[in-house]
């Protein structure tokens, strides 16, 4: 493997890539909807990112919270606990509605990785629910917490919200068909429990739903007390499309970059598309 190759998996492989995607994600959402950005939760949502990322990947599904704390000291790289000590102090210059947001995200997080009452499994036991925890989580992080919305959830806050989170699960779907051949039944990806091809297409019906709710919040009417805010336009087209794309051509045998590269870097190219198209 070249120099590049090797530095580029090392950039893809400490979540430095994805931590990007949300980045840009948050971006997009203060410039659509025409307010300043804050810069303190833009760092944190990047740093933020990475820490969650290696945290969860160092933790085996169902272990207790005391090994699991255990685990995540012993095997995470020293930089990954600074990098989560300077989000912690990030936090503290939130507001108290996205204090208590990001506390509801990380609770909604910790049920994915930590196990739960004995008749009541924990949700990574249900592999097909994984990607709507994702996606839940990355569109509140990404939508709801910038706008600062959660005290004065509008009808179109919440439509926002939706959309957001649909888009994100197709977005996820390539790596459901990249871990279809190693995930056991008992916890069943998307493509093992509805088959690759429905797959497509529930994640196509998916994409239009999302065009739809955007397009409805373009043309519909403007309310003074709603801060109105959608991504339509040519950028947020072609990244729907991009996004088709992505989930027509993945497959269980894809290659290393196809979802950890490429798929990931489709927010960037939006953000990208949106400041210079």
């Amino acid at each position: 493997m070249s120099p590049f190759k090797r530095c580029l998996r090392q950039y893809v492989e400490h979540n430095i890539h994805v931590s990007f995607a949300v980045f840009c994600l948050v971006l997009l959402t203060y410039r659509y909807a025409g307010i300043p950005a804050d810069w303190n939760y833009l760092v944190f949502a990047f740093l933020g990112t990475i820490v969650a990322y290696s945290y969860i990947k160092n933790v085996p599904a169902q272990v207790s919270f005391k090994s699991g704390v255990f685990l995540l000291l012993q095997r995470s790289p020293w930089w990954v606990h600074i990098m989560g000590i300077i989000s912690v102090l990030l936090v503290a210059t939130f507001s108290v509605v996205q204090q208590i947001g990001l506390v509801f995200f990380m609770i909604l997080s910790l049920a994915y990785i930590l196990p739960g009452p004995a008749k009541l499994a924990p949700f990574r036991d249900y592999g097909a629910i994984k990607i709507v925890i994702v996606a839940l989580v990355w569109s509140g992080v990404t939508v709801l917490l910038p706008l600062r919305l959660l005290h004065h959830i509008s009808e179109k806050t919440l439509l926002l919200f939706l959309a957001q989170t649909l888009w994100i699960i197709v977005l996820t779907i390539p790596f459901e068909f990249r871990d279809s051949g190693k995930d056991v039944l008992r916890h069943p990806t998307w493509p093992q429990k509805l088959g690759p091809l429905r797959t497509k297409i529930l994640g196509t019906v998916l994409l239009i739903i999302c065009a739809v709710i955007h397009l409805c919040l373009s043309v519909g009417p403007e309310i003074e007390s709603d801060l109105l805010i959608t991504f339509w336009g040519s950028p947020f087209l072609i990244t729907l499309c991009l996004t088709c794309f992505g989930l027509l051509m993945a497959q269980s045998n894809q290659s290393y970059w196809y979802s950890a590269f490429w798929i990931e870097a489709i927010p960037i190219a939006w953000l990208l598309m949106t400041y210079f198209y």
